[in-house]
């Protein structure tokens, strides 16, 4: 292989050596990707978005066009990842110099026009978003954000709020994430040892349900409420 022209690009690479050029790039991705941390995944800022876009279009570019350099897109790449941190931390010590500030959209159960046109935010799309956070009726809403990464929260009215278990003076429930118990037809022994379990538990919940071996299982989790949910 011409290693030049694999690297450098020439319009003569073949269909082999344009998909391990593909594959290097997308592991190129992967790690800058992990470098710029949660945010970028999860938390989109202006400048967030901007890099997430360049570096999808620069990796379109260079794996459909043989004749692109792969080494110059791999150190596009991690420049715009550094530039993306170097900003994110920026965005950390100055955020209202760097990024946008939440604006109010409703405030005291009214709606703020001005501030919906300035953000550029139509009805439809708010209602969309109310819809999305559980929130249908504008009259139970007091307060509504919308949040510098382009989401929106919501605060209710507190006549709107549902009852807690103190309100009703009702004892705390611990609250406890679900786990899973079998995949697969195998036993997960770290979640069963980490919650104080046992096979003989397991296997008496297990025929509780017909079942006589967890190999015949697909999945059983443990749920937050203490119901063994079990799938063949």
């Amino acid at each position: 292989m011409d290693w030049k022209s694999f690297m450098e690009g020439s319009k003569n690479l073949s269909t082999f050596a344009l998909a391990i050029r593909a594959v290097i790039l997308y592991i190129a991705l992967i790690i800058a990707t992990r470098l710029m941390g949660h945010r970028q995944v999860g938390i989109l800022s202006g400048h967030n978005y901007l890099v997430a876009a360049g570096i999808v279009s620069l990796a379109a570019i260079r794996m459909l066009n043989p004749e692109s350099s792969l080494t110059s897109g791999i150190v596009i790449v991690f420049v715009y990842a550094f530039v993306n941190i170097f900003l994110s931390y920026l965005d950390i010590k100055w955020p209202r110099a760097i990024d946008r500030k939440p604006t109010i959209l409703m405030k005291d159960g009214i709606m703020l026009r001005q501030n919906m046109l300035d953000c550029h935010v139509t009805l439809d799309n708010l209602l969309g978003q109310l819809r999305l956070k559980g929130a249908h009726n504008l009259s139970e809403i007091n307060s509504i954000v919308l949040e510098p990464y382009g989401k929106i929260s919501v605060i209710k009215k507190p006549e709107a709020l549902p009852l807690t278990r103190k309100q009703m003076n009702l004892p705390s429930k611990m609250a406890a994430l679900p786990a899973i118990l079998i995949y697969d037809g195998k036993i997960d022994e770290e979640n069963l040892n980490s919650m104080g379990l046992d096979h003989k538990w397991l296997m008496a919940k297990l025929r509780e349900k017909g079942i006589s071996s967890p190999q015949n299982i697909f999945l059983a989790m443990l749920e937050s409420d203490g119901t063994v949910y079990i799938s063949i």
